[in-house]
């Protein structure tokens, strides 16, 4: 829901900016229109009319007709600048007083509209050699226009006119975008919120199901090996210990010969073959089911294991964080893969030295197992290894993962990663 919000929140910002963006452009784009229709229509209905042979010639009389009218006009506040051009590139008429009478070179586009009825409209940019005079206005609309005087002579009028325009227009289109696309959006995230819960309400509900559906499978292997355990205990166990005690009492009742010196060399075979058998199936048992795994905790239980595969001259090392003991399903999780790992490290490694790590990684516990032994070829993971494959299946069905890294003449680890915190079922 969180990420639902936040991508909500982004999604209404990034329209917001685009519909900002498109307002400026419209408003932009409507500004440059109606300016060069305004320009185009002052400049030839107002003031082209006023500019004659006299005009081009400095008559006091005919520039002072013109003047009062440009004057007017730009008092009003509709239009900034005015110059009137000559196609040699002279000021005849301007606003500024130190600019009539100045050539300058005009641009290609503005020079190309002497004998035509053309109008350029653009940007202002204060940065021309005719506009150094002018004081700064901020940004302008500007506006040639391609005319004939009173006498028919070809002329360029420009003028500037106000951006007070793109302003309003941007926050009138911005008024009647905004609504629009916005609002439509928001009712949308609106409509789709009570659909968002319900499928975060399902997917909860799913994860808990799955959770609990985990925790029976648990649950029933451990009743699954405490029976196995329990028979293991109170029928193998018990045969072969009466059998242990009652081999040495048939071995007394033999004679002391020489002739029952053979059958008391096997009965005494037999016996030692008995108490290791009682021993490794006393071993079996801790490793189905450890006991000591709720009473003394994970490392009581690793410590068990450790000495079973010392036993076979192993070297192991332990390094074991008590802080990831969140949950019994977290430590019997974490024992099945130290189980698992020094199996493999016993059966198949041909390895000295073995290390058993168990560490917090955030919200994680990481659990490996390593050892410096001949290595694979490949992934026993992947190569049918059903020990590696069940483990797997289990640590992916509470959200974690189990990897092995394995190289040839290289040893093997496998890691186990699963949440510290697994829902509880």
């Amino acid at each position: 829901m969180y990420r639902y919000a936040a991508g909500s929140v982004v999604v209404v910002l990034a329209v917001g900016l685009a519909s900002f963006v498109v307002a400026r452009n419209l408003a932009k784009d409507t500004a440059l229109k109606e300016a060069r229709v305004r320009g185009a229509a002052f400049a030839r209905g107002v003031g082209a009319p006023l500019v004659n042979n006299g005009v081009r010639t400095g008559d006091m009389t005919e520039m002072s007709k013109l003047n009062e009218v440009m004057r007017n006009r730009l008092v009003d506040g509709s239009i900034v600048h005015i110059k009137i051009w000559d196609r040699t590139g002279k000021v005849l008429w301007a606003d500024e007083p130190g600019l009539p009478g100045h050539v300058f070179q005009l641009e290609p586009a503005v020079a190309s509209l002497f004998g035509t009825d053309n109008v350029i409209a653009e940007s202002s940019s204060a940065d021309r050699p005719e506009n150094a005079l002018e004081r700064s206005d901020g940004p302008l609309v500007e506006v040639y226009t391609g005319v004939r005087d009173a006498d028919g002579v070809p002329l360029v009028f420009e003028s500037y006119w106000s951006t007070d325009r793109v302003s309003a227009d941007r926050r009138e289109i911005l008024s009647r975008l905004a609504p629009l696309s916005l609002g439509s959006l928001i009712l949308l995230e609106m409509a789709m919120l009570p659909l968002a819960i319900s499928l975060a309400r399902r997917v909860d509900r799913s994860k808990a199901q799955q959770s609990r559906m985990l925790q029976y499978a648990v649950s029933g292997a451990d009743l699954e090996r405490r029976r196995i355990v329990r028979n293991l205990h109170d029928g193998l166990i018990q045969d072969l210990a009466g059998l242990g005690y009652a081999i040495p009492l048939v071995t007394s009742k033999l004679p002391a010969t020489e002739d029952a010196e053979p059958a008391r060399r096997a009965l005494e075979d037999l016996a030692a073959a008995v108490e290791r058998d009682v021993a490794s199936v006393r071993t079996l048992i801790t490793d189905v089911y450890p006991t000591n795994l709720q009473q003394g905790g994970l490392k009581d239980a690793v410590d068990v294991l450790v000495r079973s595969a010392s036993s076979s001259g192993l070297v192991v090392t332990t390094d074991i964080d008590s802080g990831v003991e969140e949950s019994l399903m977290v430590t019997q999780l974490a024992f099945r893969v130290i189980r698992e790992g020094l199996r493999n490290v016993v059966e198949h490694a041909e390895a000295q030295n073995a290390s058993v790590a168990v560490k917090r990684d955030g919200a994680d516990v990481v659990v490996s197992v390593s050892d410096d032994g001949k290595g694979a070829r490949a992934d026993a993971a992947g190569t049918g290894h059903l020990g590696l494959k069940l483990l797997a299946d289990m640590t992916r069905e509470v959200g974690g993962r189990t990897e092995v890294w394995s190289r040839s003449g290289d040893g093997t680890t496998l890691q186990a990663r699963f949440p510290v915190h697994i829902v509880d079922a």
